[in-house]
């Protein structure tokens, strides 16, 4: 497969109006919670709202799409009809749904400055759409989708975590501004 295939899968799916909406309505939604949660824990405000519309993208790739609700594959035991195939990168869809959780995987580490946390929330999220796809009937779950989506949130991850270090945000600067000076105007304090 091509970069021009790549390309060609990127620019098809992202025509759709559905999808196009589905991203516009979800960066606002998802970039104003992550604003909002960013606040109230002290993350870092433009990473966080990074990380939401990435969450949205990705969500609005995988869920907004031709045959939604397609009564002919709802199931009853989604897990159970899980297609059981390998890691693989040889198509352009193999290699979209590997970079599908990059965005949100490297601006919610940088928001966070907490990795292993982001990689399980990716693995997890990955897993729950691979679920929501077989039992709605949008698509169907494949371990493929989940270990590629995985793997490409892994090495998002492990880039943001990279910019993170190089840039000079150590694990003490994370949180609430910060690690902070004791105050020296307490009363008791000479």
């Amino acid at each position: 497969m091509s970069a021009q295939q790549d390309a060609y899968i990127a620019e098809l799916v992202l025509s759709r109006p559905a999808v196009v909406a589905a991203v516009f309505l979800g960066c606002v939604v998802f970039g104003t919670s992550a604003l909002a949660v960013a606040r109230w824990r002290g993350w870092r405000p433009a990473p966080s709202v990074l990380a939401g519309c990435g969450l949205a993208l990705a969500l609005a790739v995988t869920l907004a799409r031709p045959g939604v609700l397609d009564v002919a594959v709802l199931t009853a035991d989604p897990v159970g009809t899980c297609l059981d195939n390998d890691f693989s990168l040889t198509g352009s869809l193999e290699r979209l749904n590997l970079v599908m959780l990059v965005p949100f995987a490297f601006f919610a580490t940088l928001a966070t400055r907490r990795p292993l946390v982001v990689a399980l929330l990716s693995a997890g999220f990955s897993g729950a759409v691979e679920v929501v796809q077989s039992a709605t009937g949008v698509g169907v779950c494949e371990a493929q989708d989940f270990y590629n989506n995985t793997v490409g949130a892994v090495a998002g991850v492990l880039a943001g975590w990279l910019v993170a270090v190089v840039a000079g945000g150590s694990r003490g600067d994370r949180g609430r501004g910060g690690p902070t000076a004791p105050d020296r105007t307490a009363p008791g304090r000479t």
